[in-house]
């Protein structure tokens, strides 16, 4: 899997198949996401449902299976690969535009698998035509319990395909332990989220504004570091 990404690529001559795969992916699911969005706002439900829940597991597996292919999300902690430009641009510009769009990949994810979930609990199917149910919505404590041991599960699959795959993975460790700390941290955040915004069909509304902006801003910053990566400082080897 690894050799082809790393395959030369067809958007930029210095692009791989997986990095611009990735640029049209993220361009297109960006996509997707507006439209469903307009969906929504025009009260198209059931249109909006389908849509969502497709471009969202899709997005998820593609996303999840090429940056723990490439392992992009770790070059802040294992070097600079693939960058040809100088170290103060590196320093400066291309590890800040990395790192946040790594952030904004992770809260993407995060977002998306909480708005999957709150989208079927606030949403109720009147005549074959899903809506969104007003009134309060909370979690049970069980639930919350079983969401929690889940993502500290996944964590420990990881660390252990890390240790059983890579000579000296201390860096990839620390960075998907960020990325699981984050999730579980935003996960433990339900409660405060359903303090604020108790009514279920008020929560989707405004949690799906920002996760909109969140992809936006993936689609800006990934746009800039392909841009930097294989057009203006492409690798000298």
């Amino acid at each position: 899997m690894k050799t082809l990404l790393a395959e030369p690529g067809f958007l930029a001559p210095s692009g791989t198949i997986g990095a611009d795969v990735s640029y049209i992916l993220a361009v297109v699911f960006t996509v997707l996401f507006l439209i469903a969005w307009g969906m929504a706002k025009k009260a198209q439900g059931t249109r909006h449902h389908k849509l969502i829940l497709v471009s969202m597991v899709s997005m998820i597996v593609y996303f999840v299976g090429y940056y723990y292919a490439r392992s992009l999300g770790v070059l802040s902690f294992e070097g600079r690969e693939g960058f040809g430009g100088p170290d103060d641009v590196y320093e400066n510009v291309f590890i800040p535009v990395l790192t946040t769009h790594l952030i904004l990949v992770v809260l993407g994810l995060i977002f998306a698998f909480y708005m999957l979930s709150q989208g079927f609990r606030a949403s109720k199917r009147v005549d074959g035509e899903y809506l969104l149910k007003e009134g309060e919505l909370k979690i049970s404590p069980r639930k919350f319990k079983i969401v929690m041991l889940t993502i500290f599960g996944c964590w420990a699959i990881v660390q252990v395909l890390l240790l059983a795959t890579r000579g000296n993975p201390m860096g990839a460790s620390i960075a998907y332990a960020l990325i699981f700390a984050t999730v579980a941290l935003v996960a433990s955040l339900e409660k405060l989220i359903e303090k604020l915004l108790p009514d279920g069909a008020k929560r989707h509304r405004v949690l799906g504004r920002v996760t909109m902006v969140i992809f936006a801003m993936i689609l800006i910053t990934s746009t800039a570091t392909y841009i930097m990566l294989y057009f203006v400082y492409p690798s000298k080897s």
